[in-house]
């Protein structure tokens, strides 16, 4: 349930949707596994100070991780495969 998730986390999945219907784009409907992710994302902003997709291995440093910071230059190879991100 959403009561599970911390207010900053809520606050992100709302950002998250914003910034997905600005762009053209869409969330999971299933609320809940968007904010496991948002989750992640945010533990990655507060440990590397940058949205790190938590769906793939970083090294950590901004330069290097510049391709899987959220949302990442993978995102619409995904959505083409698979119908969504990895």
């Amino acid at each position: 349930m959403s009561s599970e998730f911390p207010q900053e986390v809520l606050d992100l999945y709302a950002r998250l949707d914003e910034d997905a219907e600005a762009g053209g784009y869409h969330l999971n409907p299933d609320r809940e596994s968007v904010l496991v992710l948002a989750e992640g994302l945010n533990t990655n902003l507060q440990r590397y100070g940058y949205m790190l997709c938590p769906c793939r291995m970083g090294e950590g440093e901004r330069e290097k991780d510049l391709d899987i910071i959220c949302p990442c230059d993978y995102r619409d190879a995904d959505l083409e495969e698979y119908d969504q991100c990895y």
